[in-house]
């Protein structure tokens, strides 16, 4: 009996050492799982990208108040018939070049300087003397308009910068969380599969454990050595272990085909061993004391809120009476020749100037309301949506971290009875070869040890899965177990 003990003992530990071996040797980790879910899985590409094609998008904001380059440059005629006028021509040749810079200011002014040249041919006219029929004009010209009531000092130009930047931010939040979203479901994905290897490999062994019983009480029952009753209950474990592993196997399928998701695999492409759990350092698990931070979509609901208070304002000056003072000035020269005329252009004694007023006032007063108070509804309504997103983390935060206290406890109970389990197995193995008990009560105890181990690995997954989830709230997504 010594002799069988020690042979199927040193088949069991070369077994374990054959699998440790392979498994040390191609062993995915967490940290190289998700590079390759960076590098192959589309999920995370697109929303990558997505994430940086939004962050350029919101550059769109810093163009509001910067200064914008104006050309224009035009030819053409002007035939039409002279009725009023002291000179008669056939038909007027005109050529037209301005180069200026236009900008408008966060406070509300608008700004435009320009400088013009033309020159017009006339053709077909009697003219005097000694006087050309054609001739140049330099105008350089400022413009400045100030609104007051609409617009009034640059709140829609301000609103309109504020909506492009919160629109992108919005977005590009939008797409962190789904990015942020990807690698923790892929760790999770991950550390499900793992946990899966783990227990078909406990199940494997203990159907292992269980044939070679059988294989023990049937040599005993052949050699009139033992009792029938213990070949049917080694038979019967046999089935049961075997259900089992098949339960399994099954498990461990479905995490793989989770697992080949974010890496952009086929679904039944087989996966690699992993690295299994370490058990001792999840009892060293922290518990944050404070949330690191909000989450992405709750960011994402905080730019929404400003977008909609952007749009309210928006609609709100849009319809609005506008008052706007406005002036302008310019210099006129005007030759023969071209630098004659851009000479005579830097004198004032023929120059232009205006001031003015202008204003526009919507008389479907009604419809200008209920648009403002739409605006304001739509205003109110993002930034509850914002207050509740935030309540709901709250509410998840508090939720997640009593469960990974609770995960963490269940580990250690897990733990206790996998060793209790294993010294009461152990135990009575040594009482079985001594003659002093049961086949039956070991068949039962090997159940008992196998269950407690497939118990501690569901802890430990549980606690595993929280870990990740808790990583939403933070700026890293660093791997580890």
């Amino acid at each position: 009996m010594k002799k069988i003990d020690i042979l199927q003992g040193s088949s069991l530990l070369l077994v374990f050492l054959a699998l440790l071996a392979g498994s040390s040797a191609t062993a995915m980790s967490l940290d190289a799982y998700l590079d390759k879910v960076k590098q192959e899985g589309l999920g995370y590409k697109t929303s990558s990208e997505q994430v940086e094609a939004s962050a350029l998008k919101g550059r769109e904001a810093d163009v509001t108040f910067t200064p914008r380059l104006l050309l224009n440059a035009r030819l053409g005629h002007d035939g039409k018939e002279q009725f009023a006028s002291a000179i008669t021509y056939d038909k007027l040749r005109m050529q037209n070049y301005s180069l200026g810079v236009s900008q408008e200011f966060s406070f509300g002014l608008q700004t435009k300087l320009s400088y013009a040249l033309d020159r017009t041919e006339v053709e077909g006219a009697t003219l005097p003397a000694g006087t050309s029929n054609t001739f140049w004009t330099a105008t350089p010209t400022l413009e400045l308009t100030m609104p007051l009531w609409g617009n009034g000092f640059g709140r829609t130009a301000r609103a309109n910068q504020e909506q492009t930047r919160y629109a992108n931010q919005a977005e590009q939040y939008g797409a962190e969380a789904s990015l942020k979203g990807t690698l923790v479901e892929a760790e999770a994905a991950y550390w499900r599969l793992a946990a899966a290897q783990e227990v078909v490999s406990v199940q494997t062994r203990a159907g292992k454990q269980a044939q070679s019983i059988l294989d023990y009480v049937s040599r005993k029952a052949k050699m009139n050595l033992g009792e029938n009753a213990d070949v049917l209950q080694a038979k019967a474990l046999v089935e049961a272990t075997t259900y089992q592993l098949q339960l399994a196997r099954n498990q461990e399928k479905a995490a793989r085909r989770n697992f080949n998701t974010y890496i952009h695999k086929n679904a039944e492409e087989p996966a690699p061993q992993l690295g299994g759990i370490n058990f001792a350092s999840l009892d060293k698990v922290s518990i944050p004391a404070t949330k690191p931070g909000d989450r992405y979509d709750v960011k994402a609901a905080e730019a929404q809120a400003s977008l909609a208070k952007a749009a309210a304002t928006l609609v709100g000056e849009r319809n609005k009476p506008t008052l706007d003072v406005y002036g302008s000035y310019a210099l006129n020269g005007q030759n023969a020749e071209m630098n004659e005329a851009i000479k005579a252009a830097g004198r004032t004694e023929r120059d232009t100037a205006f001031v003015g007023v202008r204003m526009n006032i919507p008389l479907n007063l009604s419809a200008t309301s209920d648009a403002k108070a739409g605006a304001l509804k739509a205003e109110r309504v993002a930034q509850l949506t914002y207050e509740y997103k935030q309540f709901v983390q709250d509410q998840d935060w508090t939720n997640l971290t009593q469960q990974l206290g609770e995960a963490k406890e269940n580990l250690r109970l897990a733990t206790n009875i996998v060793d209790a389990q294993k010294a009461k197995l152990e135990n009575e193995r040594a009482r079985l070869r001594q003659g002093r008990t049961t086949t039956y009560q070991v068949l039962l105890f090997e159940q008992d040890f196998s269950q407690s181990e497939v118990s501690r690995v569901q802890a430990a997954s549980a606690i595993l899965g929280l870990q990740s989830q808790i990583k939403l709230y933070q700026s890293s997504l660093a791997g580890g177990n």
